[in-house]
């Protein structure tokens, strides 16, 4: 395998950098949206001022707009500071996934002194998408690693997996089993392997599953992800 220079949860921050800048833009045109009228009003009302301080015997006239006026740039400013705040959220979220793909790369460091092939942020194909992680034991295994940083705990009903937080479980809000099954898929086709073993990795949820593998896909934690590849070799 051609090693990527690329490190962990290095696309995933970049994207959090442009998140960052799209909201900072919003931010700012929102200001510019909002107090661009008052900015206008008041180089009119100058202006009409200059013209009557020619003629000393008329009153001086002032520009006053109605409040409906001003109604357009108001909405507009703020759709566009909530739309700021969301794609900082969203950002906030891209910092969060990048810091779990980081701690998940150190935990299984060690596996390169061992004669692993490690590898971060493979592009699938022509697609935006990537993998997080692919590994390639001495023997030649491969494994493709899903990392995702969800917090609570990770419990199955036997059919598909929720994340229980406190009292109350919610199912994730995309299948992460089927998508770790594709990436599996493209990359054994891509990199033109035998076979490739998916894994998904939760780096700060407990896994709460009597069985590592739950429908052809390890489901496991992090601090249990590097005892996993050793055994798979």
């Amino acid at each position: 395998m051609i090693k990527s220079n690329r490190r962990a949860g290095q696309n995933i921050r970049q994207l959090a950098t442009k998140r960052r800048t799209k909201a900072m833009i919003c931010f700012a045109s929102g200001g510019v949206v909002l107090f661009f009228p008052l900015f206008l009003v008041k180089i009119i009302n100058d202006f009409l001022k200059q013209i009557s301080s020619l003629s000393s015997s008329q009153p001086q006239p002032s520009l006053n707009l109605p409040i409906i006026f001003y109604a357009p740039f108001i909405i507009l400013a703020f759709a566009s500071i909530a739309n700021g705040v969301f794609l900082w959220k969203r950002a906030n979220h891209a910092d969060q996934g990048a810091h779990g793909e980081e701690d998940t790369a150190q935990a299984i460091s060690p596996l390169e002194r061992e004669g692993w092939q490690i590898e971060y942020g493979t592009q699938l194909g022509k697609s935006r998408a990537d993998v997080d992680i692919i590994c390639i034991s001495p023997q030649g295994k491969a494994y493709v690693i899903d990392v995702k940083s969800h917090r609570g705990e990770v419990i199955t009903d036997g059919t598909q997996l929720y994340r229980r937080l406190g009292h109350q479980s919610f199912p994730f809000e995309k299948h992460f089993l089927n998508q770790v099954k594709r990436q599996a898929v493209q990359v054994k086709e891509q990199k033109r392997l035998g076979f490739v073993t998916p894994i998904l990795a939760f780096s700060n949820a407990k896994v709460l599953i009597s069985s590592s593998r739950f429908q052809k896909v390890y489901v496991i934690e992090k601090s249990k992800l590097l005892q996993l590849l050793k055994s798979l070799g």
